[in-house]
């Protein structure tokens, strides 16, 4: 069983997202992990964008992940 956990983010193929579903609770197959990308094509609603979009989450093996470098956090 990986030691991933919700919420972590982690890389996949380069790529930065964060774990939203394991098969412990549920939300992916065994030994694969539910990623999310984040919205590129999101823009905020205050900057003329419509809001409302909807995720889109990968399930990905979790041999393909790798536990991210520490995010730079801003307020």
């Amino acid at each position: 069983m990986s030691s991933f956990k919700l919420g972590q983010f982690v890389e996949c193929d380069g790529l930065i997202a964060v774990i939203v579903g394991t098969s412990r609770d549920g939300g992916a197959p065994e030994d694969h992990l539910a990623l999310w990308y984040g919205e590129p094509r999101g823009r905020r609603v205050s900057e003329g964008g419509s809001g409302g979009l909807r995720p889109e989450v990968w399930t990905v093996p979790v041999e393909f992940c790798l536990p991210a470098q520490t995010p730079t956090v801003h307020h």
